[in-house]
């Protein structure tokens, strides 16, 4: 039985009956609009089964039967007349027609995973095909490839490009396979594999094919067990990749798949530009081995399913006039961004001035900056060199004087203090009844003070090797990690010996010219808080290294002077708390004044505390 046609399309089909229903029984009929290149007037969903079993029989592509299991299951589970309507509606449509309908009512999501891609975000792959700038007669590859993305828009502007996709899942494969096809692709070759497992690419005399251009948006937060990951033809010349640096595993198996003249575009979150371990060893290498074009940072909301800023790095093997240096750009300015429900998108002036600035690499107050890579050892994070005129501090929004900022006669924290590391103190290590306790950002109060009997107590205070850690008279605790900035000034020896988590450290004055207290209260200026904001890493946990607190410039000032602040301070505060102690008797008068009024009086008679 035939459910009503109508003038439903492949976009009501979704509407009425939800996306798990409709979209297998779309790509079903796609499968067979682009093998028989016919209509077919189905009457039982029998027949449907049929035609599909036939049509991947037929077919030479092996990944197949994983796209008719995904329709047959949704399409036995259906209603006769809702099966019919979704069919028939779909089967009015050109299978170029419905698979851009899928496209669009998917909107980047992967089958199977809860993995992010960019690569439906129209403006970004506009942007990164320009960047590589790929002609006719060249070779691209994506080893990261979803259903769509780039990939799809390079092979709709030439349908003889020779491309080659390598998916994560083989229903990512199947679904690519149907656009390839819908679209008249000529030269494309779809395999299925993690490369980081292996790259398929690979030629009759089992060489590693290499391609002129790249485009890839890795998964985000991808951990694999570091025993599947496979060195295979020197993907990973830059250093060893471990379970949780696979982001730059990806980047390594990009750059070892291009040729001598090879570029690539490759979409990174902020986490893939900071930190240690081996993240940090293998960035630092194709940092060195000057592979770095550009790096340009998109604020939030580029991905559909994540809202982490996201960063576009522009490889090159062959660079010109930038050897030597990368070009910094951000990309977050208010005539480049359009704004959308769910996500943000490039406006056309902002592709074409940030295709510009890669064409022309140069300087731009508050957009751009070029910088030598012996410069950039510690962070590619883009808000460390593109200094902006404006700042937004804990919700308030400022305009700065770059030249009157600049003139300030500053000297790096590291030439007066010394910074100590906290310690890295597993949850087994938690001792309620021991005599030492350990203070973590949680303990941190609005007024910085310390309730030590509070704090949680550590295993081994016995051990030596802990007294690094401890805390003394004049010290100044800052957070590094999480609510960044955070201070404690220690006035007094501990009643308790304490030391400090890994989420802290002490600033110790090393220098008789630097007041311990002047410097608590300049840790709190706003000058510090402008240096935190510009140099903060991370992507869901704020972080502050210990180099770049390192380099914090401190302002050069006289003994006198902090002196006379520090007395300042002290009789201001002083005033305060009377104030206060003023405030809270005159609210426990009104209270008191209150209650008689009601006569409680006569009701309560209060007792001497004092009995």
């Amino acid at each position: 039985m035939k459910g009503k046609v109508g003038s439903m399309n492949s976009l009501d089909i979704v509407r009425q009956y939800g996306l798990s229903s409709a979209l297998p029984i779309l790509c079903g009929v796609a499968l067979i609009k682009i093998e028989k290149q016919e209509t077919n007037d189905i009457n039982r969903k029998q027949d449907f089964i049929a035609l599909l079993d036939e049509v991947v029989e037929k077919s030479k592509f092996k990944l197949l039967p994983e796209l008719k299991n995904w329709v047959t299951l949704t399409s036995s589970s259906l209603d006769d007349n809702v099966f019919f309507s979704i069919y028939n509606a779909a089967n009015r449509h050109s299978a170029l027609d419905i698979m851009d309908y899928f496209n669009k009512i998917v909107n980047g999501r992967m089958f199977g995973s809860r993995l992010h891609s960019v690569k439906n975000n129209e403006s970004l792959s506009k942007l990164a095909i320009s960047i590589i700038n790929l002609n006719k007669n060249e070779t691209f590859l994506d080893p990261v490839a979803t259903k769509d993305g780039a990939w799809l828009q390079i092979l709709k502007k030439n349908s003889n490009q020779k491309i080659t996709l390598q998916t994560l899942q083989p229903l990512e494969a199947c679904l690519a396979y149907l656009n390839a096809k819908a679209n008249h692709g000529k030269n494309v070759k779809i395999y299925n594999q993690n490369i980081l497992i292996g790259p398929k690419y690979i030629n009759e005399n089992k060489e590693l094919i290499h391609f002129d251009g790249s485009i890839a948006a890795p998964p985000l937060n991808l951990r694999m067990p570091s025993n599947l990951i496979n060195n295979s033809y020197n993907l990973f010349k830059y250093g060893e990749i471990g379970s949780t640096s696979t982001d730059w595993g990806f980047v390594s198996s990009v750059l070892g798949s291009l040729n001598k003249n090879g570029r690539a575009a490759v979409f990174l979150a902020n986490g893939s530009l900071f930190g240690a371990g081996n993240r940090k060893r293998v960035r630092n290498n194709v940092l060195r081995d000057d592979k770095i074009e550009a790096i340009i940072s998109f604020p939030e909301r580029f991905f559909v399913d994540a809202s982490v800023p996201i960063n576009l790095m522009f490889f090159n093997n062959h660079k010109t006039d930038m050897k030597n240096k990368i070009l910094f750009i951000d990309a977050n300015q208010p005539e480049w961004i359009q704004k959308g429900k769910i996500n943000n998108s490039l406006t056309s002036k902002g592709i074409e001035k940030i295709i510009d600035l890669t064409k022309s690499p140069r300087d731009i107050p508050n957009i751009s900056k070029v910088k030598s890579i012996d410069e950039c050892q510690d962070t590619l994070m883009v808000n460390k060199y593109v200094t902006k005129d404006h700042i937004k501090i804990n919700g308030q929004e400022y305009d700065l004087n770059l030249d009157a900022l600049n003139q300030r006669e500053t000297v790096p924290i590291k030439e007066k203090v010394n910074i100590q590391r906290g310690y890295n103190m597993m949850r087994n290590k938690e001792d309620s009844n021991s005599d030492l306790k350990v203070l973590k950002i949680s303990d941190f109060t609005e007024k910085g003070s310390l309730n030590y009997a509070a704090l949680t107590g550590v295993k081994d205070s016995g051990n030596k090797a802990l007294d690094e850690y401890r805390i003394h008279k004049n010290d100044i605790i800052f957070s590094v990690r999480g609510s960044l900035g955070k201070v404690i000034f220690i006035k007094n020896e501990p009643t308790i010996p304490t030391i400090i988590s890994s989420n802290v450290v002490i600033i110790r004055s090393k220098d008789k010219t630097i007041e311990p207290k002047w410097l608590y209260l300049y840790l709190n200026s706003l000058f510090t808080k402008y240096f935190l904001r510009k140099t903060e890493s991370g992507t869901t946990v704020s972080i502050l290294t210990i180099r770049d607190l390192e380099n914090l410039p401190i302002a050069v000032c006289s003994k006198e002077k902090q002196e006379e602040m520090i007395d300042f301070y002290d009789k201001k505060n002083e005033q305060i708390k009377i104030l206060q102690n003023k405030l809270q008797m005159e609210e426990a008068s009104l209270e008191f004044q209150l209650d008689k009024m009601f006569g409680s009086d006569k009701v309560f008679s209060r007792k001497d505390s004092s009995n």
